[in-house]
């Protein structure tokens, strides 16, 4: 039995979930960290008032730039599945299209931002209009670069991914240190954001036009109901996660005193660290199962592999919190929400359910599975009104999270593997236009 145990980890070693998992582990840890320092290096520089300014236009930025995160998915899946059946000819289209179509609506972005500048500046309590119109280019460019970027992920060009996501975050980090200390505050910072996206974009399409700009013209022809229910399921999917993911913080603000729901938003947000520690998990099975699906290869070891990679880096998290929750809290927010160690491993295992369920709706999406859609919406639905209800302390409402959270899951997996292909549909090889 002992004797096994080498080859059992030669094999595990040589899996393609393992070796991909572990560059976009190594790209996304080393993102976060840098995307940390970024706020960290900014508040201390620019001061705390501007400091929230960025913070509200950053909000601000991230609920406009949902769409772009449902339309990423659903381009993951379509050009996982073109790479599944070797048609390079279609994944050129692929690009050519998401260039074509989202670009100039990226670019109508910017001098509408400048046009707005004013008004979102009284808006938000924004004293520098500049800060505006850099938050407009960044909205614009981020509109089109996680786009571009899914067809790598869903190529499966890892390398080139981690690469793209990493050289992001770096001319960020450097150039929001020389800004912000060149006196350019807010704007400056947002101004190094805009750079960094824009050095990433220009590498993602140069990089695609380097694997795919030489393949012939071929046709995009999707089939369109297919399409349709692709985006509906991934357009419910997201919102209903993201539901379950930020809800609570927003009824507790409602109902709590200030002081309680700030020191459950620290509890939260040490909580939420698990949730991001095990995000490459879903950025690898999205693709890799898309393209088993269609091949008619069977799905299910992806996913018992995803979810125990989950299960065994969100329970040494859990571990750590369960025996040091003073000091994960402090360490975050500073000693003055210490108070809140005692949230921090029971809103760590929440966190960990809904990790494990974002990964698992997101394998059904690629393998075209969306019966969990209406479970999920109901266990949802009563997750908000249980918590409504039951408020009395935080400790009350993370049990209800809990309970919803494995309540969901359970709904996702049933039938978690992949129909046969003929049902879903792969994609035939393209036809070379003449």
């Amino acid at each position: 039995m002992r004797g096994d145990v080498p080859g059992a980890l030669r094999r595990l070693a040589r899996s393609d979930f393992v070796r991909f998992g572990a560059v976009v582990f190594a790209a996304q840890t080393g993102a976060n960290v840098l995307n940390f320092a970024f706020h960290v290096l900014v508040s201390r520089r620019v001061g705390v008032a501007p400091y929230g300014e960025l913070n509200a236009l950053l909000a601000g930025m991230t609920i406009l730039l949902v769409p772009a995160t449902i339309l990423t998915t659903i381009v993951v899946k379509y050009a996982a599945e073109f790479r599944a059946v070797d048609d390079a000819p279609r994944l050129r289209a692929l690009v050519l299209r998401v260039a074509g179509s989202i670009g100039p609506a990226a670019l109508a972005i910017v001098p509408l931002g400048a046009l707005l500048a004013a008004p979102a500046a009284a808006f938000f309590n924004v004293s520098s209009r500049p800060a505006i119109v850099m938050t407009a280019v960044v909205l614009a460019l981020n509109l089109l670069l996680p786009v571009l970027r899914g067809i790598l992920q869903g190529a499966e060009r890892f390398r080139e991914y981690a690469i793209s996501a990493l050289l992001e975050v770096v001319v960020k980090v450097v150039l929001a240190v020389i800004l912000t200390g060149a006196g350019f505050g807010v704007a400056g910072a947002l101004g190094a954001w805009a750079l960094g996206s824009a050095t990433s974009l220009v590498y993602t399409f140069f990089t695609l036009q380097r694997f795919y700009g030489a393949q012939p013209r071929a046709p995009l022809s999707l089939d369109l109901p297919r399409l349709a229910r692709t985006s509906a399921g991934v357009t419910a999917a997201t919102l209903l996660i993201s539901a379950m993911g930020f809800g609570d913080i927003l009824i507790v603000k409602h109902y709590f005193a200030p002081q309680a729901a700030g020191l459950y938003g620290a509890g939260a947000l040490a909580g939420k660290m698990l949730f991001w520690l095990v995000g490459f998990v879903p950025a690898v099975v999205l693709p890799r199962a898309a393209g088993s699906a269609a091949r008619g290869e069977r799905t299910a070891p992806i996913l018992f592999q995803a979810v125990a990679a989950i299960v065994v880096l969100a329970g040494g998290g859990l571990a750590f919190y369960a025996l040091f929750p003073r000091f994960v809290v402090t360490a975050l927010a500073g000693e003055a929400f210490a108070p809140a160690a005692s949230i921090v491993f029971s809103y760590g295992v929440a966190t960990t359910l809904l990790a494990v369920l974002n990964t698992v709706a997101l394998y059904k999406l690629a393998v075209h599975r969306f019966d969990f859609i209406v479970p999920l919406a109901l266990v949802v639905l009563g997750e908000l009104i249980a918590v409504v209800l039951r408020h009395d302390t935080p400790q009350q409402v993370i049990t209800v999270l809990i309970v919803g959270n494995a309540a969901g899951l359970a709904a996702a997996l049933y039938r978690f593997d992949a129909p046969p292909a003929s049902q879903i549909v792969a994609p035939r090889a393209s036809r070379v236009a003449r």
